[in-house]
């Protein structure tokens, strides 16, 4: 095995949890967990979420009522300045990752050129 490669590895991972896009998602999760009015609406959300994937699954679908409730669950997510924050700041670390494989995958590709 070659230790460098976990060396860079472990050099990589340091160098994400010293990000601010890292120490911001973090900081916005806690302020999530910390606020009960996100926690509820996740709860539920997650509850219709299953229903639905249950529903999907055994070749059914939700009922017009379930689905409305389903959109007016996700038009509160949406507009919860707590749940707000905390998507945009995964949308930052989420591009910062994606930014990270493609050096990663260039690096491999200007390697099998030589």
């Amino acid at each position: 095995m070659n230790n460098n490669v976990f060396e860079k590895a472990r050099e990589l991972g340091a160098s994400i949890i010293e990000s601010e896009e890292f120490k911001e998602i973090q900081k916005r999760e806690n302020e999530m967990i910390k606020d009960a009015n996100a926690q509820v609406l996740l709860k539920k959300f997650h509850e219709l979420q299953s229903l639905q994937r249950e529903k999907t699954k055994n070749g059914g679908a939700l009922s017009p009522e379930e689905t409305a409730e389903f959109e007016q669950l996700q038009l509160k997510l949406v507009e919860n300045s707590t749940v707000k924050s905390f998507s945009e700041a995964q949308e930052k670390f989420q591009a910062m990752m994606n930014q990270v494989m493609k050096i990663i995958r260039d690096a491999g590709a200007d390697k099998m050129k030589e």
